[in-house]
């Protein structure tokens, strides 16, 4: 039972549907926080009700008990926005990636909305009070002493928005400690006269809590067992569906020319198995296309993700949260194709593997990326664990009394 002097902390964020990055994010929140030894209670908040905990995930409760907690005021009571593209997220483009039968009309949105405001729509069927659903300030709820934004993604924020949402500049601009995790976000945003803090991804202190001694008690059989037997030598590869469509004979090709002249095994595993992202999908239709043996990984928690790639050669993807997994655990990388992960590989990544490369250059990216100093890898994660932490000693200051 909450009493005022209880520090409540409401963590929200698409964890309402399995997609790596996304379920990572509150796990390391917590983590983080555990560590300065100050009591407080945690709660998870997606759109809707959930509970991904089998495969690694936290429960969630949906938006309308998120507003119920918000007006509580009862505690000193914290929101923090878990991370990711928050800032310019629509009720539509939450709902597409919910609901199957709204996807399905995706391709007709824009005659649909010359009728009906789609937005206003999917506002309504998830009971949205706010215009964008992760923007608010503690002015909005009587029952809030601290908004904070962690980790947030912008490096294609279309200033457009600013325009279909009026009052979105002041109320970025009350966020009581906002930080962005790529150089190109804080630029965007300082255009519309919003000041940031810049620091990595939160999720980079991925590997300070969950080390390869720990994770190997909780992956699966078939995981453990690959892991045991080709630690160290294969390429962990993922590619998001709409990046692989009608590309999968090239990119095969690539993978292809990879394991001929490397010699590594080639594993595949998905990533993002939410609508939208559909990883399964396109690995499904690019295995038949080798030429050379793969291990297809389909059915897997976020701990068999993680440990893939932490014990993996190279990690190779279009998964932002796939490259900063493998910078927590100072694996090579090979970004493939994604603006926003371009934008935080430029922001910090490593000389020579800084920048994403086409699906026509897989077989080259993973020649430079095997030849990075693996000083400089260390030296990078040390870096990130660095300014991961101390932009938690800011959030600190805030959500406890």
């Amino acid at each position: 039972m909450a009493t005022k002097n209880t520090n409540n902390i409401l963590i929200i964020g698409a964890f309402d549907r399995y997609n790596y990055g996304d379920l990572l994010f509150p796990l390391v929140i917590e983590a983080q926080l555990k560590t300065y030894g100050q009591p407080f209670e945690a709660s998870y908040f997606g759109i809707v009700k959930s509970d991904l905990s089998a495969l690694g995930g936290k429960p969630t409760e949906d938006i309308r008990a998120f507003y119920r907690k918000c007006e509580e005021g009862t505690g000193h009571t914290s929101v923090i926005v878990a991370g990711g593209e928050a800032v310019a997220v629509t009720w539509s483009s939450l709902l597409l990636a919910l609901s199957s039968l709204f996807k399905r009309t995706h391709r007709f949105h824009n005659r649909i909305n010359k009728v009906i405001d789609l937005n206003a729509f999917a506002k309504r069927a998830l009971h949205g009070k706010t215009a964008l659903p992760f923007v608010f300030t503690k002015a909005d709820f009587k029952g809030i002493d601290r908004v904070i934004f962690n980790s947030l993604g912008g490096s294609e924020l279309n200033p457009a928005i600013f325009d279909q949402v009026p009052d979105l500049r002041d109320k970025l601009r009350q966020i009581d400690y906002f930080a962005v995790r790529d150089e190109a976000t804080q630029r965007n945003l300082a255009l519309q006269h919003v000041q940031t803090q810049l620091y990595p991804d939160s999720a980079i202190l991925m590997s300070t809590f969950y080390p390869s001694t720990v994770l190997a008690k909780q992956v699966s059989p078939a995981v453990s067992q690959y892991v045991a037997e080709n630690k160290g030598t294969y390429v962990f590869f993922q590619v998001k569906n709409n990046h692989a469509k009608n590309k999968e004979q090239r990119i095969a090709q690539q993978l292809d020319l990879i394991a001929a002249h490397s010699g590594s095994p080639l594993c595949f595993c998905p990533i993002g198995k939410a609508l939208n992202h559909d990883d399964h999908l396109a690995l499904g239709r690019i295995t038949p296309l080798l030429n050379h043996p793969c291990t297809l990984f389909d059915e897997v928690s976020i701990w068999d993700i993680m440990y893939l790639i932490a014990n993996a050669r190279v990690y190779i993807g279009t998964s932002l949260h796939g490259a900063i997994t493998a910078m927590s655990y100072a694996v090579p990388y090979v970004g493939v194709a994604v603006p926003k992960l371009n934008s935080y590989l430029q922001t910090w990544g490593v000389a020579g593997i800084n920048r994403t490369v086409a699906l026509d250059g897989l077989y080259e990216g993973f020649q430079r990326a095997v030849g990075t100093d693996r000083a400089a890898l260390n030296q990078s994660r040390e870096r990130q664990l660095a300014a991961a932490e101390a932009s938690f000693s800011h959030i600190r200051q805030l959500v406890f009394q």
